[in-house]
């Protein structure tokens, strides 16, 4: 109590004659543990250039003269020397247990060719022991021609290994014929709904899977230990936070990591504000059953920064070479339209469901026809629950159709745009622009549409799909639209947006999107002290030079929880 008494003291106005307690009235040092100084503090209200910290919480944010005020002699003083302080940074859509896992396993440099890929296949299979599995990515589909990805060129460099490698989006998998006889895939396989077998010539799987295929695999591969598991979450954690990412989702959590997890954040090993959203499927039943009692046991996961309030449903796969995101209209040359992977009327039963019992919805919806069911689902749910449930959101919005930007705001959803997606691989000027051609490509990550719509718009990296994490790529290029440090290469140029609107984007608006704006978001007094000190201010820098800001310090709850 007395602690409490001494922080609110701190605050000017405070009626504290109207609290009945025993003692003197602590003095202003007494609820003040730190404080910084001649920098660049950004505020809701503007820049400043003093900030005031006690126990955990912001106290005061002003100029020298008045934050310096709350201290004494004793109070530890930080002297910015022009740096900035910025608030703390989200990321809306991470994957932090395949981030990590790509650690241990065999890595593929970005946008590998062929015999790049070959060689490093071979690498790994000559320190894998024999008969062991060999996992990793990524590969870029779009540096392979005609019938070049087969299962044989894996089989030349691991012979005596099953081998499964993830594509860049994580929708397919690459796999071997070790691989696929472990799995019991043969000729006569057939699709799983969702999902796609590739064959050859002859019928015979040419070692290519796609989205709901690749369980097929997954339930073959063997499990990582719980040190594994522990290893590869703290090891993604740290790396957002030499970013500056203070609260992060992950974006798709299994049982297979999400107690580890919720376990990591409640022993402090984890110093994020942490959501996760709890993957679900509609078939097969053995998935799905799995999938409920994981949601079922969701109270048993929260801790002091973690929550597992969310679900995350997959309604298409990716506008890339697999052509698998759920299109209105075909694809480039095709009549192929994508793959909508759930019925609109069983996901509106789903999605009014989840809705009723008070959890949020995260939709994977790339194509404009999966974004208009994701759409139309919400719009079920509210007619049935009415307009006071969680602001669902529709996720990577790759296309958008026109009619359909006024539609998230007025069912009071969210947007949330993957700007990272172009930057660094050829994904997007290659894969996607040959699969959906250069007029739909004019749209492609419509953000300023969602920013003028009015609806909440965040954006999130989607790592370890995107090779970085690092959000001031984001930031950037969210306003030139192009690669990190400018070119001639604009992807839809309609469709930049302000510094000022993007930086909202990654820091006030998640923090509404994760349901705690009432203490982090922006820094000002009441507010925790969640904020980052970087080396120079990227308001004031060219706007190509603001992927190159570097964090030096991170703050959370007041303790300092990174150093450069």
């Amino acid at each position: 109590m007395k602690s409490l008494i001494a922080l609110l003291s701190c605050y000017s106005g405070f009626a504290l004659a109207a609290i009945s307690f025993e003692g003197p009235i602590p003095q202003l040092s007494e609820g003040v543990d730190l404080i910084l100084y001649n920098g660049d503090v950004k505020t809701p209200a503007g820049w400043q250039t003093a900030l005031a910290v006690g126990d955990g919480w912001i106290v005061a944010a002003g100029d020298d003269k008045s934050v310096l005020a709350y201290g004494d002699a004793g109070t530890p003083r930080v002297d910015l020397k022009g740096r900035a302080v910025l608030p703390g940074l989200h990321d809306m859509h991470v994957h932090p247990m395949i981030a990590g896992s790509e650690e241990i396993s065999c890595k593929l440099d970005t946008g590998a060719g062929p015999g790049a890929i070959q060689a490093a296949v071979a690498e790994c299979a000559r320190r894998t022991p024999r008969g062991q599995w060999i996992t990793g990515g990524n590969w870029v589909g779009a540096v392979f021609s005609n019938t070049q990805q087969h299962k044989a060129l894996l089989d030349a460099a691991a012979p005596n290994h099953p081998v499964m490698l993830y594509d860049e989006s994580y929708h397919s998998m690459w796999v071997n014929s070790a691989a696929l006889e472990h799995a019991g895939i043969t000729a006569d396989t057939e699709d799983p709904p969702g999902g796609v077998i590739e064959r050859d010539a002859d019928g015979e799987p040419n070692g290519l899977l796609r989205e709901t295929a690749n369980r097929l695999i997954n339930q073959v591969l063997p499990p990582l230990a719980e040190a594994q598991k522990r290893q590869a979450l703290q090891w993604a954690a740290d790396h957002m936070l030499s970013y500056g990412i203070t609260s992060f989702t992950d974006a798709y959590s299994t049982p297979t990591h999400i107690a580890t997890l919720a376990d990591l954040s409640e022993e402090g090993a984890i110093k994020q504000r942490i959501r996760a959203c709890m993957g679900w499927v509609p078939a097969p039943d053995a998935v799905r059953s799995v999938a409920e009692s994981m949601i079922l046991a969701r109270a048993s996961l929260g801790s002091a920064r973690f929550k597992a309030d969310c679900v995350k449903l997959m309604l298409d796969g990716v506008p890339i070479e697999s052509r698998t995101a759920a299109m209105l209209e075909a694809y480039e040359g095709t009549d192929v339209k994508g793959i909508l992977m759930m019925p609109q009327g069983q996901l509106n039963a789903a999605v009014t469901r989840f809705d009723r019992m008070g959890l949020h919805l995260k939709m994977h919806a790339a194509g404009d026809a999966s974004v208009r069911a994701a759409i139309d689902a919400v719009a079920a749910a509210r007619a049935a629950n009415g307009y006071g449930g969680s602001m669902h959101e529709v996720t990577h919005v790759s296309f958008l159709h026109p009619d359909d930007v006024a539609r998230v705001r007025q069912l009071g959803m969210t947007f949330e745009f993957s700007p990272y997606i172009w930057f660094p691989t050829p994904i997007t000027h290659v894969d996607v622009r040959r699969a959906v051609g250069d007029a739909r490509l004019l749209r492609f990550t419509p953000v300023r549409d969602g920013v003028a719509s009015g609806a909440l718009t965040v954006v999130a990296s989607d790592w370890s799909v995107v090779p970085s994490v690092n959000p001031w790529l984001a930031l950037e290029t969210l306003v030139t639209r192009q690669l990190p440090g400018g070119g001639k290469q604009v992807i839809a140029p309609d469709q930049t947006i302000s510094l000022e609107q993007a930086f909202k984007l990654l820091t006030e608006n998640p923090a509404r999107l994760m349901g705690h704006r009432h203490i982090v978001g922006a820094i000002e007094p009441g507010m925790a002290a969640d904020f980052v000190i970087t080396a120079r201010n990227p308001f004031k820098v060219p706007i190509t030079e603001v992927h190159k800001t570097q964090v030096q310090q991170v703050y959370i709850g007041g303790e300092r929880v990174y150093a450069r």
